[in-house]
């Protein structure tokens, strides 16, 4: 403790020495560029490589009719060019082996693939028809989970909020994409990877080639971000090693590109969340409900444990949770910086922080703000000389603002240099004034949008 430590790896990267997957002195390399799969959902009628074999500097073009085959077993993302079917758009359908990245780039862009089109499902919406419950989200955790009454205690509470949110996808695209070196020497087989644990690559390498795990050497020195993307190994390694076996004994280099990483690293999974809070007048909650709603692929099932949180992080005596997969024709989701960490901690928070402001209708309480207790949630707009030292630009918009009953209302104002209109909300938190006697919330809408942010 108060020992200031030399970081193991801090001196070569910064002076931009230090060796990543793809960086590897391996002898006599070759390169490896994927054909991806342009339709959701379907299978391989035909393929043409005539053009692309024709190449000078090509190798070998792998497809699903020549490629070499795999033990696989249950989990389909491994089953790299194993068959005709496609499960997603952007999944591997072939790949190129060159002497050049450029020849392999080329190559590949040459490989005609017709399809057999079916109808595809991409679209995740809270009531899907194939919405289901999964055994257990990621992690081992319980699929739902419930305590006390939930809506008895919501008919009961003064306050009730009620609301659906969603959250976007979100797609890991750390400084170092996902590499792999594979390498093939007396019947072993050699990774260099850009992984966070070379121990599962190992596990999950092994039974498909039918080696054993001290017939696997992975080795990755230094790993260029990860955000858990690279946690586990995806169907880019198990790509590398089969060219590596068609490669005439020499070394493949492979590295995602980064709009293939889109599709083929993981991806935090959209959300649709209905939070349901019930409070006392001072804010205690008194019941939580919250049913997330998440996709996975229909080849491989990922659940995000989107509503684990809310079962430790909020005292309350009535709560329920659960969760509920639509499997769509979609890439297939995977970890990412704690997985759903971001998607699933925001929620109750962010309505509870508001619960004051969803006083029932009728309520003697609804009137008086002030009777809540609440001080920091609800806000009187006043309107104030602006503050000497206050920024230019601030003071321009707080000329803007209007107080109209002592409610904070929008006041519409031209911008210069564009088309929208600005919507500014002029506030004082009083138990805040004399730190801070101003405060200034906008929104920009383009094309005079006129909605409160």
């Amino acid at each position: 403790m108060g020992t200031d430590l030399r970081r193991l790896d801090g001196v070569e990267k910064v002076r931009g020495t230090a060796p990543y997957a793809y960086d590897q002195p391996v002898d006599d390399p070759v390169y490896l560029y994927p054909v991806q799969s342009s339709i959701a959902k379907g299978s391989i009628s035909r393929i043409d490589t005539a053009a692309a074999a024709s190449i000078d500097g090509v190798i070998a073009v792998l497809t699903h009719e020549n490629a070499p085959r795999l033990a696989v077993g249950e989990d389909a993302e491994y089953a790299v060019l194993q068959g005709p079917e496609v499960g997603f758009r952007g999944q591997f359908v072939g790949a190129v082996i060159a002497r050049t990245p450029q020849a392999a780039r080329h190559a590949a862009s040459l490989v005609l693939v017709h399809y057999e089109a079916q109808e595809h499902d991409v679209f995740l919406t809270a009531q899907h028809p194939g919405l289901y419950a999964p055994a257990q989200a990621n992690g081992g955790i319980a699929t739902d989970t419930s305590v006390g009454d939930v809506e008895a205690a919501l008919a009961d509470a003064a306050v009730v909020i009620d609301h659906s949110y969603r959250t976007p996808a979100e797609h890991n695209n750390p400084m170092e994409p996902h590499t792999t070196v594979a390498v093939w020497s007396g019947g072993e087989l050699t990774l260099y990877d850009s992984t966070q644990g070379v121990h599962p690559v190992r596990q999950a390498m092994a039974p498909l080639f039918s080696l054993e795990p001290g017939q696997v050497h992975v080795i990755a020195p230094h790993v260029g971000g990860g955000f858990g993307s690279k946690g586990l190994p995806h169907a880019h390694v198990v790509l590398a090693a089969l060219a590596a076996k068609c490669s005439n004994g020499r070394p493949v280099k492979f590295a995602l590109t980064r709009q293939q990483m889109f599709a083929l690293a993981g991806y935090r999974t959209p959300t649709i969340q209905h939070v349901r809070l019930g409070a006392t007048v001072d804010g205690r909650l008194t019941a939580i409900s919250q049913e997330a709603v998440a996709q996975t692929s229909r080849i491989k099932e990922f659940v995000e444990p989107t509503a684990e949180p809310a079962r430790m992080m909020y005292a309350a005596g009535n709560r329920r949770t659960t969760h509920r997969v639509a499997a769509l024709d979609v890439p297939i989701p995977s970890w990412m910086r704690a997985p759903g960490g971001v998607s699933r901690d925001v929620r109750p928070g962010s309505r509870h922080g508001r619960a004051g402001r969803g006083l029932r209708a009728g309520s003697d309480r609804a009137a008086d703000p002030q009777r809540t207790g609440h001080r920091s949630r609800f806000r009187q707009a006043v309107l104030q000389p602006p503050p000497a030292r206050m920024p230019r630009r601030r003071r321009r918009a707080l000329r803007l603002g209007e107080a109209f009953g002592g409610a904070a209302q929008p006041a519409r104002g031209p911008v210069a240099g564009g088309a929208g209109r600005r919507r500014c909300y002029v506030s004082v938190q009083p138990h805040r004034r004399e730190r801070r006697a101003d405060r200034i919330q906008c929104r920009f809408h383009p094309h005079g949008a006129d909605r409160r942010g």
